[in-house]
């Protein structure tokens, strides 16, 4: 059971919601439960687009994939839904980001393929390239990244992490008040929803942070070994 509260005009919840439950609890805000001028339909593309721009500004929705190598192949599909690629391992080991001027320096011959254990990595073309290229079928190749939301729908689960589900209500109440030309709230609707916007962004940044702090690290405060700094 879902118990429903609101402070200061944002919905709070004890338990994880669902879409239709956030596009019901944006009618029941807004005085429309049942009210036929907003579609069902239209109110989930509404909450699509507002978890996409909470996606895409704050990265909140974060993914890991895993795929083989095949050998003498260089490139594999990226995530279908991946707005950035944070992290690729091969082998359980990970691989370092590069460029094509990197790249170029290592590889000056393009008409012919250097095989091995790769190294590297590049994202070009909705494609990830692997730098040497793979001489082993079946090793594991583990990507981690960014992701855009999926369409929701009735029965789908949420990717929004659910502490910024009340910032969806949000979303869905600010663009169901634009279609009520020159309704009086339209301005305050807005403001609240880039008022959440704002702080899933800030919230996101803390908590990629973690415990680090914002200051450059002196070389003693780095970790050490008995053979010196790391």
């Amino acid at each position: 059971h879902t118990r429903y509260g609101t402070v200061t005009g944002v919905q709070t919840c004890a338990l994880p919601i669902s879409p239709l439950e956030i596009i019901t609890s944006a009618r029941r805000f807004h005085n429309a439960e049942g009210d036929d001028f907003w579609s069902d339909a239209a109110l989930y593309d509404h909450l699509y687009y507002a978890a996409m721009r909470l996606a895409k500004e704050s990265q909140c929705i974060e993914n890991r994939y895993t795929t083989t190598s095949t050998a003498s192949q260089t490139e594999y599909s990226k995530p279908t839904r991946a707005i950035e690629i944070k992290r690729v391992e091969y082998d359980s080991r990970k691989l370092d980001p590069i460029d094509f001027r990197q790249l170029d320096s290592i590889d000056l011959n393009t008409n012919s393929t250097i095989t091995g254990t790769p190294q590297y990595y590049y994202w070009f073309d909705n494609v990830i390239g692997l730098h040497p290229t793979p001489d082993t079928t079946s090793d594991t190749i583990k990507i981690y990244s960014y992701d855009y939301p999926a369409v929701p729908s009735a029965t789908t689960t949420l990717e929004i992490p659910v502490q910024y589900h009340d910032a969806l209500v949000m979303g869905v109440r600010a663009f169901m008040s634009g279609k009520e030309l020159g309704h009086p709230n339209t301005g305050f609707y807005d403001q609240k929803w880039e008022e959440a916007v704002r702080d899933v962004v800030r919230k996101e940044r803390h908590r990629k942070r973690a415990d680090k702090f914002r200051r450059v690290l002196r070389e003693e405060d780095l970790p050490s070994t008995s053979q010196g700094y790391i």
